[in-house]
């Protein structure tokens, strides 16, 4: 039955994925592409600028004070109901918004920021990024919630100080490819694969100028996985810096 779920799922994002308009024709450049280029900025109001910076400073600060990720020792069970609590959590946790900025910065290097479809200057970089905000939140409930209840997984990463320094970096790494099941065993991650593909899946539906299929689903998950490689490292070694050079 669990198979049978699985490649139900499995269907419902290539379907998604394929039944897309093809992408438009980018053989010739456009002229319209140095005018968005050079158009100019965008001011924002003081008042909107404070707001954004404080915000800002808030989730810094939430990052670096935050509690540590539990180590694998601290490992229990979650029920359902647990794992929604989790899912909840990461709608709003610093970890969902600087994976937006990541995902907006990587965007930026590929010259999505040229796309007609999206607004110039500032107004621009704010309607990008609220768009991979919003990707990054259906990302958490599929990788947190969805996938990790259907098929029995831990969605949780747990930190591993026991190990020496090259160790842990090796296990940080490797945590995006291995998780635990509900009973306490390892297994491999297909509910962050499935959960990257599904992501994709659906945000073909809303995110203007894509390009669409299953090539660029699979690009989106050596991207994402190499991603979240990178912030495994971090919530590892991080309590570790934090307090050897901050003191906290």
């Amino acid at each position: 039955m669990r198979s049978l779920h699985i490649s139900l799922v499995v269907f419902f994002s290539c379907v998604l994925a394929s039944a897309q308009a093809p992408p438009p024709d980018v053989s010739e450049p456009s002229p319209n592409l140095m005018s968005v280029a050079e158009a100019p900025l965008v001011s924002i109001p003081p008042a909107r600028f404070a707001m954004m910076k404080n915000l800002i400073k808030q989730q810094l600060n939430r990052a670096i004070d935050g509690k540590a990720y539990p180590s694998v020792t601290e490992w229990r069970p979650l029920s359902a109901r647990q794992k929604f609590d989790v899912f909840l959590h990461s709608t709003y946790a610093p970890r969902t918004f600087a994976n937006a900025a990541i995902d907006e910065a990587a965007d930026r290097a590929k010259g999505h920021h040229l796309n007609r479809e999206y607004e110039t200057g500032f107004r621009g970089v704010g309607q990008a990024y609220g768009i991979n905000l919003a990707t990054n939140e259906t990302d958490v409930f599929f990788q947190r919630f969805f996938f990790p209840t259907l098929l029995k997984q831990d969605p949780r990463y747990f930190r591993n100080p026991d190990l020496p320094p090259f160790q842990r970096a090796l296990y940080a790494m490797s945590r995006v490819l291995i998780t635990r099941t509900d009973g306490g065993g390892q297994t491999f991650n297909s509910s962050r694969i499935l959960s990257i593909a599904a992501t994709r899946a659906v945000s073909d539906l809303y995110v203007p100028g894509e390009r669409q299929g299953m090539r660029p689903i699979g690009a989106c998950v050596s991207f994402t996985l190499l991603r979240d490689a990178g912030m495994n490292l971090v919530h590892e070694f991080w309590p570790d810096v934090r307090r050897k050079f901050l003191h906290r």
